[in-house]
């Protein structure tokens, strides 16, 4: 009889506890949308990685993004269109999707971080993420197009490093002309001063209207194309000098001219410094863009910015991850994967960043992102009308092929009739 109760008390303890204790969370799905593939997809996967170590409910499914040179907010459209979105997007141009209704407003949401997380966002970027004044995506870093230079070839030809007082209109001339050399006695170059102005989209021409004072090529909404003024036309005129008349800029050719030791110093975003180590002959380091009209102006852009989309399945995961995006966390391995470069918020940037960089002049990084002469790329305007500017005025202008005045004249209605369709 005795054994019977004991059966029986341990059947109900049994019962008990099978009841009482926890369920263990449901392992749940976040579908994120990622455009790239290779080395990029490698180290987002390495990102979310990172994040799943902490959050071992949460899952990532990776929906591959459209081919074709297509971009991210095509497929979206039609995802969305679908009733298939997925939950976390990583966007180009985050203001047209945001004014096209394909993303979440995470205004509302933003708003429930610590002060101290808020306010410690570069300031400049929030114009890149918003649309309205509403906030529809958070970045993994910073973009700011920066003057490198090589500082063998500089330290070479007796050219002391560039600091804040160099100007486009004088150092930029008398010292990279020293850098400009047939090496070969042929009579032709071989190595040049400048790297060729140009990046995506031409976006390298803008900071010499910027740093003028010619302020933005296009107003907010758009729809008007503010670029065909003489402080435009004066910056192309020096440019074309500078290939043309000075020979210091090399005519075409990318960021490999610099990263091969072609070109002793270049404009690009400071991205790359994520891709120098792959050259371990390279000899680089940061530097100020020297001044043109009296002003130091350049480009910022957000650096792989993420967005929900509207629909989304998981928003409240979706806005986890992005919560994890800007903790000091995901910016320092945003850094080491060669994203925040330099970080979306400003103490990672003079901290982390700063021993991530040592020994580089990581100072001209923070100081030109704070530049109040800076313009956001205008991605309120179509890719395509930016690309005009690039080909029509920009390319032909440097080529020799075109004045200033003349190619401007060209293509602004073409641009203006663009901004009405």
């Amino acid at each position: 009889m005795n054994i019977r109760r004991m059966a029986f008390a341990l059947l109900l303890m049994t019962m008990f506890i099978v009841v009482a204790a926890p369920h263990a969370p449901a392992r749940q799905t976040l579908q994120i949308m990622v455009h790239e593939s290779g080395d990029y997809l490698e180290r987002t996967m390495r990102f979310w990685e990172a994040f799943g170590r902490a959050n071992p409910d949460i899952s990532v499914e990776i929906v591959p993004g459209p081919g074709g040179g297509s971009s991210p907010e095509e497929k979206l459209a039609v995802m969305v269109a679908a009733g298939i979105p997925p939950d976390l997007v990583r966007l180009w141009d985050v203001k047209l999707v945001g004014a096209a209704g394909l993303l979440e407003d995470i205004t509302p949401r933003f708003q429930t971080l610590p002060a101290s997380v808020r306010n410690d966002i570069w300031p400049i970027l929030f114009d890149d993420l918003s649309y309205d004044g509403r906030l529809y995506a958070l970045p993994l870093g910073t973009v700011i197009s920066m003057y490198y230079y090589n500082k063998q070839q500089f330290a070479e030809r007796g050219i002391v490093a560039p600091n804040s007082g160099w100007s486009w209109e004088k150092e930029g001339i008398v010292e990279l002309k020293k850098l400009s050399m047939d090496l070969d006695g042929d009579g032709i170059l071989d190595r040049w001063g400048l790297g060729f102005v140009d990046g995506g989209a031409g976006r390298e021409v803008y900071p010499f209207f910027y740093s003028a004072g010619s302020g933005p090529l296009f107003d907010q909404e758009g729809t008007r194309f503010l670029g065909n003024t003489s402080v435009t036309r004066h910056a192309l005129q020096y440019l074309q000098d500078l290939a043309q008349v000075h020979q210091i800029m090399q005519i075409g050719g990318g960021w490999t001219d610099f990263a091969e030791q072609r070109v002793g110093s270049l404009l690009w975003g400071s991205f790359m410094a994520g891709y120098f180590p792959r050259y371990p002959n390279l000899d680089w380091d940061f530097a100020l863009r020297p001044t043109f009209g009296g002003g130091r102006g350049s480009n910022v852009w957000s650096e792989t910015p993420y967005g929900i989309s509207v629909g989304a399945k998981q928003p409240d995961l979706a806005w986890h991850k992005l919560e994890f995006i800007v903790s000091v966390e995901g910016q320092e391995l945003s850094i080491e994967l060669g994203w925040a470069i330099p970080p979306a918020r400003r103490s990672v940037t003079v901290g982390a960043f700063l021993r991530y960089f040592e020994g580089r002049n990581v100072d001209a990084v923070a100081e030109m992102i704070s530049s109040p002469l800076n313009q956001i790329i205008p991605t309120q305007v179509p890719l395509r009308v930016r690309q005009l500017l690039q080909t029509e005025v920009f390319r032909p202008v440097l080529y020799g092929q075109k004045a200033p005045g003349q190619a401007l004249d060209e293509v602004t209605p073409r641009i203006e009739a663009m901004l009405r369709e």
